[in-house]
Parts: structure tokens; C-alpha cells; sequence
């Protein structure tokens, strides 16, 4: 798919309007993926062509279900999906990348750089491994995360590194609340709201826990 193609579909399928410094932004960023790609498997080889389809368009559909506010935790970022298409379509968010990979942390930590994006950091470490850190616990209102784990695991993991108010919205597919395995647990809000992605026509579902 051409970027310009993608963009139309995108605004078309999810109410967005694009500046042209974000179209900019975004068609660099999937130079950087397609350069890197070649060296640090940040995306699978199939999908090494398909990159706008069944990547940054799904990572797109993410940002009209974004609050207002941040600053925003994208657990496990890896190439950077959604949290580098989410600071590009929302340059007001303060984004922190946790990322333990090193060559996925380097790539994440160059794609700031090139891109220019402020308020953006990339930090190699494990979500575990920030609990008790007074830099982070309690810190953000929002939580994302796309194809990490399970969501007892990712709420274990985010939960103390949420404001009060925080939100942790999991990218899965539809009727993934059943995860756990006994019910939700009685302490955490839970909400799913799902879509039919262009193009693609894959199933894809939001997640959204909270305290």
C-alpha cells in the first residue's frame, strides 16, 4: 500500500485529519523500520511489505480511543507500536518507550532523534524492574501495549506505574477479556470495544482496565 493510500483510508476510517508534518513523520518512520528491519528483527519478515496495512494503520486506530492527558507508558514498545505512531498524531502526550531489548532500544532511541520528537524517551528496562522507582510509580494516565502478554500479566505489571486515575488500554483481539481465566478480578474496571480494521479486515479489540 502507498503511504498517501494509507493515509486517506486512515482518516476515512477513523475521523482523523492529518497534518502534514505528522504525514511527513510517519513515512520517515516507516524508512527507519524498513532500513533497521534489514539488520534487528523489529517486525517479521512477512510483513516487512505490508508495513502500512498491518502495522501503523492498526497503530492508528489506537489514537481516537486515547483521554486526554499523559504523560503515556507504552509497555514493551519494541519497534515502537503503537507508542512512536501515538507521539506522532498526538505531540502533546509526554511518551515514555519501555523497552528491554538492547537493539530495539537503540532503534527507538535513534528514531526519536531522527524524527526530531520532544518529550519522547526510550528507556531499557523492565516493567517490573521500575516498580518502587519514585520516577515512575504513579506516573501515568495512560498505559498502552500491543502484542505483549496476557492481561493478568500486563495489568501486573502496569498497575503500579498508573496514576489513580490511570488507564491501561491493551491492543488484542475481540474477546480477549477472557484471559482471566476466573472472571475479571473484582478490583479492576474492565471494558472491550472492538473494530474491523481497513484494508486488512482483521477483528481489533481495545482493552481498558483501570483501578
Amino acid at each position: 500500500m502507498k503511504p498517501d493510500e494509507a493515509i486517506e483510508l486512515a482518516e476515512r476510517s477513523f475521523g482523523l485529519s492529518f497534518s502534514n508534518k505528522q504525514v511527513v513523520l510517519l513515512k520517515q518512520y516507516v524508512d527507519l523500520l524498513t532500513d533497521w528491519s534489514s539488520r534487528v528483527r523489529l517486525i517479521s519478515r512477512n510483513d516487512r511489505n505490508f508495513i502500512w496495512e498491518r502495522h501503523i494503520l492498526d497503530c492508528i486506530s489506537l489514537v481516537p480511543h486515547l483521554p486526554e492527558g499523559g504523560p503515556l507508558l507504552d509497555l514493551g514498545s519494541g519497534a515502537g507500536l503503537p507508542g512512536i505512531v501515538v507521539k506522532i498524531m498526538r505531540s502533546d502526550l509526554e511518551v515514555y518507550l519501555l523497552e528491554p531489548t538492547r537493539m530495539k532500544n537503540l532503534f527507538l532511541q535513534e528514531t526519536i532523534t531522527a524524527l526530531g520528537l520532544q518529550n519522547t524517551f526510550a528507556i531499557r528496562s523492565r516493567a517490573e524492574a521500575l516498580v518502587g522507582d519514585s520516577a515512575f510509580s504513579g506516573k501515568f494516565l495512560i498505559g498502552t501495549a500491543r502484542a505483549v502478554a496476557r492481561l493478568p500479566q500486563l495489568w501486573d505489571w502496569a498497575e503500579p506505574l498508573l496514576a489513580h486515575q490511570g488507564v491501561l488500554i491493551a491492543m488484542k483481539g475481540p474477546g480477549s477479556l477472557s484471559e482471566f481465566t476466573n472472571g475479571v478480578p473484582h478490583h479492576i474496571y474492565a471494558t472491550e470495544t472492538s473494530l474491523t480494521l481497513p484494508f486488512t479486515r482483521r477483528r481489533r479489540s481495545f482493552v481498558f482496565l483501570k483501578r
